[in-house]
């Protein structure tokens, strides 16, 4: 009986150490705990409070599925993607209107704004770059942060070009279609500062 149980605790002894190399394994392989979905939607409603139109940012940012879980940069490429996305719409909307009756009188103008968004893709080409990185440095923020607020200000130079044919006390030529689009794209930019202020390297 004696010769049984010292059978049996040096079997158990000899066990020990497989399972603690088990466990310690397993435990590596056990996913990471991510952040909350309650985080991340803290997160989004930080950036948006901020944003000049607050419900046009909730609405893009929570369309997005991937948005109850993205870090600011994972926010920040869908809000390209999107302000991408109708900056592209822009540009078809100015080439459609250089064609309407009135066109030969705003071909100036059709011109600016042709060119403006046009940079102001570029800009956001050139943003998106940037959080494709896995890291970023101080000097990647500032660039980021620069493209952004480039890319805010653009449309204001597409309506000031209206604003210069009788002057800014005269009612302005800009399109309505054309109005809403700028001001549309300067929301979408506007998430993008914000963003911008949130990343840390």
């Amino acid at each position: 009986m004696a010769y049984s149980l010292r059978i049996y605790s040096s079997l158990l002894v000899s066990l020990v150490p497989l399972f603690l190399f088990i466990n310690h394994s397993d435990a590596g392989l056990r996913p990471r705990p991510r952040p909350s979905m309650k985080a991340k939607s803290k997160l989004i409603n930080q950036i948006c409070s901020k944003a000049e139109n607050p419900s046009l940012c909730l609405k893009v940012l929570n369309s997005n599925p991937r948005s109850a879980r993205a870090d600011p940069k994972g926010l920040g490429r869908i809000s390209i993607y999107m302000a991408r996305k109708h900056a592209k719409q822009t540009s078809d909307l100015i080439a459609s209107l250089r064609k309407g009756p009135k066109s030969r009188y705003l071909t100036d103008q059709y011109n600016v704004c042709a060119k403006v968004y046009g940079s102001a893709i570029g800009d956001l080409n050139g943003a998106r770059q940037i959080l494709l990185k896995k890291v970023l440095s101080p000097s990647d923020i500032s660039t980021f942060r620069s493209r952004a607020s480039s890319a805010f200000t653009r449309p204001v130079t597409c309506e000031n070009a209206f604003e210069e044919i009788l002057g800014p006390d005269e009612p302005s030529h800009e399109p309505p279609k054309l109005k809403q689009a700028n001001d549309k794209f300067k929301g979408l930019c506007s998430i993008l500062v914000e963003i911008g202020a949130s990343l840390k390297s």
